[in-house]
């Protein structure tokens, strides 16, 4: 990655949704050199995807929560795709300590918390913090784009 790469993704992280005309006035290449560029990128897997970040508290899912799950068995691919069909479950991270997996979770009220917790006792314990505010969310910082 040279110097345009590290611009272009700068750019791309601020507003994944700017034309190519308008990144290539932004890191002084032409169109169709942004394009080929973006199009490496992608293909080289740096690029991984484009998303909307959505509100989830105005989707009427205002509790956010962080799921520590230590599993009761750790044959982990079967249970991670049981896992993935909950809705409620916005992230699934294994991890290492004392817990197996961490969830992020978003649910409407206190009573679905609870059910969805008595759901994932199947899986083993759980510890749940309910997240107050968020600070940094899925952030790339452009010091992660420096080379080296």
């Amino acid at each position: 990655m040279d110097k345009y790469d590290r611009a272009l993704l700068a750019a791309l992280l601020e507003n994944g949704r700017l034309p190519f005309a308008e990144l290539a006035r932004r890191i002084n290449l032409s169109p169709p050199a942004v394009a080929d560029r973006v199009a490496r990128l992608e293909a080289d897997g740096v690029i991984t995807g484009y998303h909307a970040s959505v509100d989830l508290a105005k989707l009427g899912r205002p509790i956010q929560c962080l799921i520590e799950l230590r599993l009761n068995d750790h044959r982990g691919a079967s249970l991670l795709g049981r896992l993935a069909e909950i809705p409620q479950i916005i992230d699934c991270h294994r991890i290492t300590g004392e817990s197996c997996v961490m969830l992020k979770v978003a649910v409407t009220c206190t009573a679905e918390l609870e059910e969805l917790i008595d759901q994932l006792a199947q899986y083993g314990a759980s510890k749940t913090s309910l997240m107050l505010s968020t600070t940094l969310d899925g952030r790339v910082h452009p010091a992660m784009l420096q080379g080296g």
